[in-house]
């Protein structure tokens, strides 16, 4: 009867303290989100609280990557660029209309780019074996190591910044977060009168 008794009071002891460590957490949102919804009780806390804190992190990894990309001499276009060149295509080579479609850009904001990275080494513009008229934009191996490891440092960050969290956790995450973005992406969103434009 004695153990039977001290198992369960272990068991409840056990369960508070795991309670517990989940309430001592609390970061920069905590306080706003209270304040806020003090004020305006029409806010739900746990809405305020996960679009803040999605808000926060996003802002955290903006300037990481901001970091990356100046630690690599690039802008974000220009590590946009390479990025396709180097993913897209197997030659490491596009067309420059095609990749002024993929980087919304006009013909003349292309041209731009293409001259400053043709002059820093990291493409080249060659003929179109395919069109006489055509020229191709070819990834050269300098722009190669750049990117590489542009990419293989930011995502050292990124894996970094996300460290606190399970792979379950991870795993979890990553459903919640794509149910919520389908559902602000789908047709029905979109073209809702409400809609952001």
């Amino acid at each position: 009867m004695e153990i039977l008794y001290q198992r369960t009071l272990d068991v409840k002891r056990l369960d508070m303290e795991s309670y517990g460590e989940g309430m001592e957490l609390q970061d920069s949102v905590d306080f706003c989100t209270v304040d806020i919804t003090s004020h305006y009780p029409q806010i739900d806390n746990q809405v305020e609280g996960a679009t803040s804190r999605i808000a926060a992190i996003g802002k955290h990894l903006s300037r990481t990557f901001d970091d990356t990309v100046a630690d690599y001499g690039l802008n974000h276009g220009e590590y946009r660029m390479l990025l396709r060149l180097s993913t897209r295509a197997a030659d490491h080579r596009m067309s420059a209309g095609d990749l002024s479609k993929i980087l919304a850009l006009s013909s003349g904001a292309m041209t731009n780019r293409l001259d400053r990275m043709e002059r820093a080494g990291l493409i080249r513009r060659v003929p179109d074996p395919r069109d006489r008229r055509g020229v191709l934009v070819e990834l050269t191996e300098a722009g190669k190591e750049r990117i590489d490891a542009a990419v293989v440092d930011q995502a050292t960050k990124e894996i970094d910044s996300l460290s606190a969290l399970s792979a379950r956790e991870l795993t979890t995450l990553n459903q919640l977060l794509r149910k919520v973005l389908v559902s602000l992406e789908s047709p029905a969103v979109a073209d809702s009168p409400h809609a952001a434009v």
